[in-house]
């Protein structure tokens, strides 16, 4: 199968979007589909960019196809993507498949040219947007893939009409993520990170941006209530970065900077604590963006793999997935001394804590991966 994927993205950044789509197409090429890829370039120098994104994200620079566009400003970026896609794909072979994040090249190809695709979208979108959203979910030739069961409620009562056809489909996390011994984690981890050689009862490890609504205030709260406990915090910008080793006085509260995908996996695995304290109000870094209602994480999904415990926030959308006591541990959002009561409890059952980890890594392999995800998507491009 020949198929299109219209990205909202720039390749290679720091972004979410950019994460999904990179190894959703790796997911589709790894199921037979002779994917390209549409999206803006970083770089001017097209010839960079498969050694870039190979770098950034860890999968092949010969898994697909890349058709970019580049430009110095960022106005406009998606529609550049879309106007450059539509060229390239009405001058293709009939009948070929399109999978589209990108809003406009969907509205463009499903509306106007009224050509078969599967759009995907992760939002409630607004203004001349929304209604662009909305009228490419009633085609009848258009399959909407959501991300979580929350967002096809909000994104019906949003719009006001549910889509023709919805499939939904969580994220993912990339195939091969291998749980290391308990036995083992800490001594690897101190080749990587030296602050963990220190006698600590336990080390706890966030990964992602430290955006407001990402709960950041509850590993610091958490590190300050035990100082026993190694608290390592991997991601944010460099103006977050600053701003929190300049107020941090904690000497159990590493703010670690960021690290590429493939070495975020690795020090995943070597914890023996994971953490996910999502609040009731979660930023993207966009203003007027809060996903708590209706998201999905990828690190959520990388965190199941690991095989490590996880502690995560007590949120609706979230137990689409998680069970508390079974695949993790759950707590009330802001609640620190349940999230402080939760470590000690993994702590002094280590029967439970790798009970927790084996129960989540088994549901990674079954449910929880790209190629999994892209089997789905592929089934339904072909019932277009």
């Amino acid at each position: 199968m020949r198929l299109h994927y219209i990205a909202p993205s720039t390749l290679p950044s720091r972004t979410a979007n950019s994460v999904h789509v990179v190894w959703q197409c790796n997911g589709l090429a790894q199921r037979g589909a002779d994917v390209t890829l549409y999206a803006k370039r970083a770089m001017a120098d097209a010839l960079e960019l498969p050694q870039a994104v190979e770098t950034t994200y860890g999968v092949a620079s010969t898994a697909f196809r890349f058709e970019t566009v580049y430009s110095a400003s960022t106005f406009g970026d998606n529609l550049r993507i879309a106007q450059h896609a539509v060229r390239c794909i009405r001058r293709a072979a009939r009948g070929d498949a399109i999978l589209s994040r990108n809003l406009y090249a969907s509205f463009i190809l499903a509306v106007l040219y009224r050509m078969p695709l599967v759009f995907e979208t992760h939002q409630l979108e607004s203004g001349m947007r929304k209604w662009m959203q909305r009228t490419i979910v009633r085609c009848r030739w258009v399959t909407t893939v959501l991300i979580s069961e929350h967002l096809a409620i909000h994104l019906e009562q949003h719009l006001g009409t549910a889509p023709h056809r919805t499939l939904i489909l969580h994220d993912a996390a990339p195939e091969g993520i291998t749980p290391v011994p308990m036995s083992e984690r800490r001594e690897r981890l101190c080749a990587l990170a030296e602050l963990a050689q220190g006698p600590w009862k336990q080390v706890c490890g966030y990964f992602g941006h430290l955006f407001p609504g990402r709960g950041i205030e509850v590993v610091e709260a958490m590190a300050a209530a035990r100082p026993d406990v190694l608290f390592l915090v991997y991601g944010g910008t460099e103006a977050d970065l600053n701003r929190k080793r300049n107020t941090n006085r904690l000497m159990n509260l590493s703010f670690m900077g960021h690290v590429s995908h493939p070495m975020a996996r690795q020090l995943m695995c070597l914890v023996d604590v994971l953490l996910m304290p999502y609040q009731q109000h979660v930023s993207i870094g966009v203003a007027g963006h809060d996903t708590a209602r209706w998201m999905s994480p990828m690190k959520m999904f990388e965190y199941l793999g690991t095989g490590v415990p996880i502690i995560s926030s007590d949120l609706p959308v979230l137990r689409e997935v998680l069970r508390n006591g079974d695949n993790c541990l759950l707590a009330p959002p802001a609640n620190v001394e349940a999230w402080t009561a939760a470590l000690e409890k993994l702590y002094c059952n280590p029967v439970l804590a790798a009970q927790i980890g084996k129960t989540a890594h088994i549901e990674y392999q079954k449910q929880h991966t790209w190629t999994r995800r892209a089997e789905q998507i592929l089934a339904a491009v072909r019932k277009l």
